[in-house]
């Protein structure tokens, strides 16, 4: 528990002192809904089905949090870690590996919440975003899309050939999954052949669960939505862990 502690105390330091990557895990969603709800307000909209703009975008900025941690900041930073040889060194102490990996998951899901929370308060709190359905249906649904974008983005620290293409693949995927997910479109307005692409997202399952819960929607609904987030995540973590390297 000691290694655990010390180790969660100096991976914290260390991502104070990435502020590019600390920028977009905690700052860029919650400017994000200040922007947009600046310029289109939170006033009732029809094809939102008479909700405001910013209820509407809301759970989807949460989403985007835990995106970014998958594809790009939980990669990159694993990567850097593994050429900078800090993992090797790692590796010669007695520490075992689930000590490490417990303690930057550790880490990863606070900068996350931390995230998340800030984008809920703007959008509460700032354009006045009201949850309707149960704050528990939300944490839940929470919980659950960041495990599954954490053991994503070990899964990919483990396929990515370096840190940098881990910066332009990851900024890549996820730009695609957010674009083509229909996080920021009602989904009445999608073509057909774009609905079959957006099905393909993960993005996509983790935003209809997080606006299901945030509109007070049942469960039982989204049933889909948590298969592929859990199948996921046993995936992406049967990945991580077979395929994890301590140096390149």
């Amino acid at each position: 528990m000691r290694a655990y502690k010390t180790l969660t105390v100096m991976l914290i330091r260390s991502s104070l002192r990435d502020p590019i990557g600390l920028f977009f895990a905690i700052i860029f969603a919650p400017l994000l809904v200040a922007i947009l709800g600046v310029v289109f307000g939170n006033d009732p909209m029809p094809q939102f089905g008479n909700r405001g703009f910013v209820d509407a975008i809301l759970p989807s900025c949460v989403a985007m949090v835990m995106g970014m941690t998958g594809f790009m900041l939980l990669p990159v930073n694993q990567l850097l870690a593994r050429e900078s040889g800090a993992l090797s060194r790692l590796r010669a102490t007695p520490l075992s590996p689930r000590t490490y990996v417990a303690a930057d998951l550790t880490v990863n899901a606070v900068i996350t919440l931390v995230g998340v929370i800030l984008a809920l308060l703007v959008g509460s709190l700032g354009f006045g975003a009201t949850l309707s359905g149960s704050a528990v249906g939300v944490l839940g649904a929470v919980v659950l899309g960041l495990v599954a974008f954490l053991t994503l983005g070990y899964a990919l620290a483990a396929i990515y050939p370096g840190s940098k293409a881990a910066n332009g693949i990851g900024n890549g995927l996820f730009l695609a999954s957010v674009l083509t997910s229909g996080a920021f479109i009602p989904t009445a307005d999608v073509p057909a052949s774009l609905e079959r692409i957006q099905k393909a997202s993960p993005f996509y399952y983790l935003s209809e669960l997080l606006r299901g819960q945030w509109t007070g929607q049942p469960w039982s609904q989204y049933t889909t939505a948590v298969v592929v987030l859990m199948v996921m995540t046993v995936i992406c973590a049967t990945l991580g862990a077979r395929l994890f390297k301590w140096d390149t």
